[in-house]
């Protein structure tokens, strides 16, 4: 079970040492099954729950960390609006709210135009087109963020739109991807590249 471990700072493979499935009731009005886990490096405990597959075409969806909580610390670079932004995403997904959970995605990105001074006038489109003329994203991550983009709109405006989990799922993969790169990454790559400049050649 892959689950990400705060001590280690790392997705790691984690060991299941006991795990508890519950059905349909009054407090969990769906199946679940909740693992009590611990990291292999670090033997750090981890609970986490799934939900079943609604479609029963996967069985168990992903995994996601309930101890140590997720959503109490998020990456220290992103800022607070933002990552408050994306954690409601996170907390609508674990709700079945498939498409409010795209639609903060949407949201996210919104906030990370905004925090690299692209003006929130003019679509959406075109401000990432904007972080990208501006060098914070490649052609790649333009390519991720107008797909999230456009499954954004679809949830926004599109009545008869259903988002299915998986989707759902990938939309909030890709979104942490993109804030992991723009917050994390790449002012550490940055940060790197002035550090060797100014150290002494041999």
């Amino acid at each position: 079970m892959l689950l990400e471990c705060r001590h280690c700072e790392a997705r790691v493979d984690a060991k299941e040492l006991f795990s508890y499935e519950e059905g349909n009731s009054p407090e969990v009005p769906f199946d679940a099954k909740f693992t009590f886990a611990k990291c292999p490096v670090c033997n750090s405990p981890l609970l986490a729950s799934q939900m079943d597959d609604p479609e029963g075409k996967q069985g168990w969806l992903k995994p996601f960390r309930l101890y140590p909580p997720m959503d109490s610390q998020f990456y220290p670079s992103v800022p607070k609006d933002i990552g408050r932004a994306f954690v409601e995403a996170r907390t609508c997904f674990r709700a079945r709210a498939h498409t409010a959970a795209v639609m903060m995605c949407r949201k996210t990105l919104e906030g990370i135009c905004s925090a690299h001074g692209v003006k929130s006038s003019g679509t959406l489109a075109a401000q990432l087109k904007k972080l990208k003329d501006n060098g914070v994203i490649e052609s790649r991550l333009l390519e991720w963020a107008d797909a999230l983009r456009t499954m954004g709109n679809e949830a926004a405006h599109g009545v008869e739109s259903v988002i299915s989990p998986e989707d759902a799922r990938d939309t909030i993969e890709f979104t942490e991807a993109l804030l992991e790169y723009v917050f994390t990454y790449r002012d550490k790559f940055e940060e790197f590249k002035k550090r060797r400049a100014k150290a002494p050649r041999t």
